[in-house]
């Protein structure tokens, strides 16, 4: 049974959670590094898991379809709790997932059930992500290395072994897509 399991996941990618701000401002220092990843993640035949707010999702959500991805799920919070923070929707995913919960429950929802985590750029609530699949689920985590997200990462000890830094959206691919096991911390 693992075999089969195994060779389902080689045919058909893994669910590649990408995580990072989507307020617009600061994702624009990202964005490239969004569209590189998500044409990567169409053309290796990935899902592609975000939150669905504009910003580093939608970049990479258009990017992922621009190029031919076709599995793409994205996890809302509730509607007030996005009216409340000023969040908008990014690209209508082919899976919308309506939490209805606040963000806290919701992020943990999106790293539990995703294989594996990348980050581009965020805050706390990318921070409090990187965290949970890291010390609660054990998930291979990339993080490309540069802006806030890298440096508190680089800051907390107990996420070092569990975090890949990173400077290129190849490099945090390969890595948590390799047979390689994550690091609980």
């Amino acid at each position: 049974m693992a075999n089969l399991f195994q060779s389902a996941r080689a045919r058909f990618g893994m669910k590649i959670l990408v995580i990072g701000s989507w307020r617009r401002q600061e994702a624009k220092d990202f964005a490239a590094d969004a569209v590189r990843l998500g044409e990567l993640l169409a053309k290796g035949g990935h899902s592609l898991m975000t939150g669905g707010g504009k910003g580093v999702p939608d970049i990479v959500a258009g990017s992922y379809r621009k190029n031919g991805g076709d599995d793409f799920t994205a996890y809302f919070p509730s509607k007030g709790e996005m009216e409340r923070v000023g969040e908008e929707r990014g690209l209508e995913p082919d899976r919308p997932v309506m939490t209805g919960l606040d963000y806290p429950q919701r992020n943990v929802l999106m790293v539990k059930n995703c294989d594996a985590v990348i980050a581009l750029s965020g805050a706390l609530g990318t921070l409090t992500e990187i965290i949970h699949a890291v010390n609660d689920y054990g998930k291979k985590v990339a993080v490309i290395d540069r802006g806030e997200i890298a440096a508190w990462v680089k800051s907390i000890p107990a996420l070092k072994p569990g975090v890949f830094l990173t400077g290129s959206p190849e490099a945090a691919l390969s890595h948590v897509v390799s047979g390689a096991p994550a690091t609980q911390g």
